[in-house]
């Protein structure tokens, strides 16, 4: 793989979009932590509410990812980033404003209406050479990281120093700092030529947006977050098992981020070999599988259990700055771009929910092992189809 530097323009665009993500995900992040104490004070809380207040942003992002593509295949994506942090701005203040789960479930759900990651992600391929696509997305992914570790810090000051709605003051204020870098630092994607005449359900394309190939990373970015939904939901209780005590699990999380990203930064600028980088999303697909078998055969070992989930995070982003970035390599049309890295998205949040809504029926109804067994299962149906797709 050649080693290319990032010019000027293409540095600009890249801290761009960090600042825009990392700002945004912080006002989504923050709350959630809360969510669970101070849900219960707002009028007509209730634990299920609460919980339909976390998953319902995922919801209406899985929903409107692909129509935010198709009108950004058609028209400015800029002008499409725009309205959709606009409409995360509104969901913001209605959040803001009204002290009712109700009022809070509604501003979550038009928060997430403003489904931008696929049309965000379109535009930075049309903006930096495809040489650079995994050092941005790499950054990118490194803003989403450091956006989740300062919320845990970010969400329980301001809550403390404020009120509970601030929080959602300052996502709007977050929200409108992003309209105006889109506005005034992010250039348009002018050298991109786009086809006005395509059918958006015609046969032949409906083909092409789910012909194997794209099949593949639309799997695989489903599944990776499907697990990682899993882990979520099983691995604190496990710690605790393990002797780790709850306000103490956000170091075991912090130190095997860390230690990931120093992993995929090494992989990223040091290693020469063209076989690895080849073959990576296998290879990390089999990391994984490691993962879930120790998960499997020493899921109350302390040692064990560190271990796997660092395994496990190694992989996690290592997929998450390699596959947007193999997957816009292989699109050779323009035009399909904010739609395929729009389902993409979509494939993405359809994990989250799914994960969250599967796990935990499963963990209500079989014992960890028998969850982790089931782990094992879909990554090895993962790896079989990522090996047939490939084809």
């Amino acid at each position: 793989m050649k080693n290319y530097k990032m010019n000027f323009f293409e540095l600009q665009v890249t801290l761009s979009f960090c600042i825009i993500f990392l700002l945004r995900m912080l006002g989504v992040f923050s709350i959630i932590p809360a969510l669970s104490k101070y849900g219960l004070y707002l009028a007509g809380g209730n634990k299920f509410l609460i919980g339909l207040s976390v998953s319902v942003y995922a919801t209406t992002q899985m929903i409107f990812q692909i129509p935010f593509g198709i009108l950004s295949d058609r028209f400015n994506r800029k002008k499409i980033i725009i309205f959709g942090l606009f409409v995360f701005l509104i969901g913001s203040i209605i959040a803001a404003n009204i002290n009712s789960i109700w009022g809070l479930i509604i501003g979550r759900a038009i928060q997430g209406a403003g489904a931008i990651s696929g049309v965000s992600m379109a535009l930075l391929s049309d903006l930096v050479r495809k040489e650079n696509h995994i050092k941005s997305i790499s950054a990118i992914g490194a803003s989403f990281a450091v956006s989740f570790l300062i919320s845990i810090v970010f969400g329980s000051f301001i809550i403390e120093k404020f009120s509970f709605s601030f929080i959602f003051w300052f996502s709007a204020i977050f929200s409108i700092l992003c309209i105006l870098i889109i506005l005034f630092i992010v250039p348009n994607s002018k050298n991109i030529k786009f086809e006005k005449d395509i059918k958006i359900f015609h046969q032949k394309n409906i083909k092409y947006l789910f012909n194997k190939k794209f099949c593949r990373f639309y799997f695989s970015i489903f599944s990776l977050h499907f697990l990682l939904t899993m882990h979520f939901l099983i691995i604190p209780n496990q710690l605790e098992l393990s002797g780790v005590k709850f306000n103490y699990h956000w170091v075991v999380y912090l130190i095997t981020i860390i230690f990931s990203f120093f992993i995929l930064y090494f992989i990223m600028f040091y290693s020469k070999f063209y076989l690895f980088f080849k073959n990576i999303i296998e290879i990390c697909i089999f990391f994984i599988f490691l993962s879930s078998l120790i998960f499997l055969f020493f899921d109350n070992h302390l040692i064990y259990l560190i271990l796997s989930l660092q395994i496990f995070f190694i992989a996690f982003n290592i997929l998450e700055v390699f596959l947007p970035s193999y997957l816009s390599r292989e699109i050779s049309i323009n035009n399909y771009k904010g739609r395929i890295m729009s389902i993409y998205s979509t494939s993405q949040y359809l994990g989250i929910c799914l994960g969250g809504i599967l796990n935990g029926w499963l963990y209500s109804c079989l014992n960890v092992s028998k969850i982790f067994f089931c782990e094992v299962c879909l990554v090895f149906i993962w790896f079989v189809f990522n090996c047939f797709c490939k084809k």
